[in-house]
């Protein structure tokens, strides 16, 4: 690769990593400010609805200015906003400003899927796209299992604010990293370079020959895709907490075990990113659903150390499926669009996230059964999302020849 792509791709993945601690504190602080704010679970975690929701309703508009102002620019505004959104979420005094600020910084987070994967995706070199959105992707896991290490760790440290302040003072400063590197030309700000148009004009002529089969069932896959992430990511730290009966002070052990767990699935997605270089996607796409319907059901029923096994499995096909389906978008957009398609994507989510969140608060709701009901509905999406994906034309996704696009 050449040194601008090097990176870009390193800018990317730093940023898809502070983007999922960022956005994954609150998720463990939840469980912390239970005791704190002397409030109920299902209170406080609702606290992050706003934010969750931002996440997705913000995404086309972030896509759009980066097609037309350029990627670089608009990676520079994510690292900047989210950190100083973070640093305000550290500073509140009530819930009711925690949930403004949570907003705030989901209004931020918005910024880094369409912008990033876009920007990526039309650069990377073509031949090895799986493998760096497979890359790209594992950084991102890596900060979410690293939230709960992360939240858990310096609330233990230095309490819960310096566990929002802190990371939001390395992602200013990642921020600035960027800006230098788009003043000094190491990383070009504007989309267009030479020799890109005809490879974008191959890519957009094949797309407009897709059945709008694939579009229909990739909408449905990802907004219930999305219901089933958020719900599960949120719940898990409660889930094991209750599953292994930690005690809620003992917050660095709490991080610790939710970290690792999800540290260990993702290894999915270096290795979805890898098959989906070299085989169709489709049957990489159905296996991820078939893989999880049975998980799920399992969770609802098991307690104990097997459920954190359990777990490892869960987040590794939610991971594996994150390249063959970004790989399934890419291949299916225009590059002048690109960044427009992908936020249009996590625009879904601007219903899914919410939901996602609310539903670990009704499940876990005196009356609701927690745990059991949770993963039986999780259980019951995923059937709903086996028989959409199957419904995908059989050459979906399958390889097809592209030029490089400079970097």
């Amino acid at each position: 690769m050449q040194p601008a792509q090097r990176l870009i791709i390193g800018f990317a993945s730093a940023g898809h990593f502070l983007h999922h601690v960022l956005t994954g504190l609150f998720l463990t602080l939840a469980v912390i400010l239970e005791g704190i704010w002397q409030r109920p679970y299902a209170e406080i975690i609702a606290l992050w609805t706003l934010g969750a929701a931002m996440i997705g309703v913000g995404a086309p508009l972030a896509g759009w200015l980066a097609d037309r102002l350029g990627h670089a620019r608009i990676m520079t505004v994510f690292f900047l906003g989210i950190g100083f959104a973070s640093i305000i979420a550290g500073t509140v005094t009530d819930s009711t400003e925690m949930g403004l600020a949570l907003a705030l910084l989901g209004g931020f987070g918005a910024i880094y899927h369409p912008v990033a994967l876009a920007w990526v995706s039309m650069t990377a070199p073509a031949d090895a796209r799986g493998r760096l959105m497979g890359i790209l992707g594992i950084a991102g896991s890596i900060g979410v299992a690293s939230a709960a290490v992360i939240a858990g760790g310096l609330a233990a440290i230095a309490g819960w604010r310096m566990a929002m302040i802190l990371p939001g003072i390395i992602t200013i400063i990642a921020g600035l990293a960027l800006l230098f590197c788009l003043i000094t030309g190491r990383v070009a700000a504007s989309n267009h370079q030479p020799g890109q148009e005809a490879a974008q004009a191959a890519v957009a002529a094949e797309a407009a020959r897709i059945p709008w089969v694939v579009l229909i069932v990739l909408a449905i896959t990802f907004m219930l895709g999305s219901i089933s992430y958020t719900a599960y990511s949120t719940a898990l730290p409660k889930w094991v907490s209750d599953m292994l009966h930690l005690d809620p002070a003992r917050a660095a052990e709490l991080g610790l075990i939710v970290g690792a767990t999800m540290l260990m699935g993702s290894a999915g997605q270096l290795i979805g990113g890898r098959l989906a270089d070299r085989v169709p996607m489709k049957p990489l796409y159905v296996a991820t659903f078939l893989i999880k319907l049975p998980l799920m059901i399992l969770a609802a029923w098991l307690g104990g150390a097997w459920s954190l096994l359990v777990a490892v499995v869960i987040g590794f096909m939610f991971d594996f499926a994150a390249p063959v389906e970004n790989l399934l978008l890419a291949r299916y957009s225009s590059g002048k669009q690109r960044g427009l398609a992908f936020g249009l994507k996590f625009a879904i989510g601007f219903v899914a996230a919410p939901l996602g969140v609310n539903l670990v608060a009704w499940a876990y709701d005196a009356a609701a059964g927690g745990a059991l009901v949770l993963f039986l509905t999780l259980a019951a999406l995923g059937l709903v999302m086996l028989a959409t994906a199957m419904a995908l034309p059989r050459d979906a996704g399958a390889r097809v020849t592209r030029q490089p696009v400079p970097a």
